[in-house]
């Protein structure tokens, strides 16, 4: 397995490839509406989009995240989440000089779900946000997922929940966090960032297996374990 990074160009067949897997993902449980935000929405306006994504030994994408880099437009979680204070905590970061990104449109594919590899895309995310300028990072998830993403740095503002207005009886949660404070959260996940950030500096658009096997090392997970390596065990 590898990471593949690029820009989002919407006519480009990876992407389009991408998107159509995501979809799969989504639909799942019925919230493939929310790959909109990766296909052009123009509330999205001139913001530049990038994503990280993971393909198996096979060439198969099996997994990504899409990475937001807020310019002139709007960022998925304020338009989703119709939250004004979101959209409130997005104006006061910029207000103080930060460039907010947002990791967003995380999926796998439904045969590697479990095996950690959402977390190896999202600490991937975070440090080609980081790469590409990016000063602050901002999330949002449904319950369902806010131990999984806080494995990943995100600290989630528990005293606001959110009701998913596209999604009744959903609640969800938003984290807005400097990127140095996910560098200071613990001293697995400030290694992890450290080995991919030093491995995008020398190259920005790919991350070799043997990087992603020492960052998952570093981050305690399991996904090259023998036992979990075939998508088919």
């Amino acid at each position: 397995m590898h990471f593949k990074l690029f820009e989002i160009h919407f006519d480009d067949p990876l992407y389009q490839e991408f998107l159509a897997e995501q979809e799969k993902a989504y639909a799942r449980r019925g919230h493939q509406s929310m790959v909109r935000f990766g296909k052009g929405d123009p509330r999205v306006g001139a913001d530049v989009l990038s994503c990280v994504a993971a393909v198996d030994d096979d060439g198969r994408l099996v997994g990504g995240v899409r990475i937001h880099h807020g310019v002139t437009g709007e960022l998925p979680s304020e338009i989703h989440l119709r939250s004004p204070e979101v959209s409130a905590a997005v104006a006061r970061a910029r207000a103080q000089g930060l460039a907010v990104a947002e990791l967003a449109g995380a999926w796998v594919a439904p045969h590697w779900r479990g095996r950690d590899l959402i977390t190896l895309l999202m600490v991937a995310g975070i440090a080609a946000a980081e790469g590409r300028g990016a000063t602050a990072i901002l999330g949002s998830c449904s319950s369902r997922l806010t131990d999984t993403y806080a494995l990943c740095g995100f600290r989630w503002r528990w005293e606001l929940p959110l009701i998913d207005v596209p999604f009744p009886g959903i609640t969800s949660y938003y984290a807005l966090d400097g990127i140095r404070a996910f560098h200071n959260r613990e001293p697995r996940l400030t290694r992890a960032l450290q080995l991919v950030g030093r491995a995008l500096t020398n190259s920005r658009e790919h991350l070799a297996e043997d990087v992603l096997r020492d960052c998952a090392r570093r981050l305690g997970i399991r996904l090259f374990e023998l036992s979990l390596l075939s998508p088919e065990s």
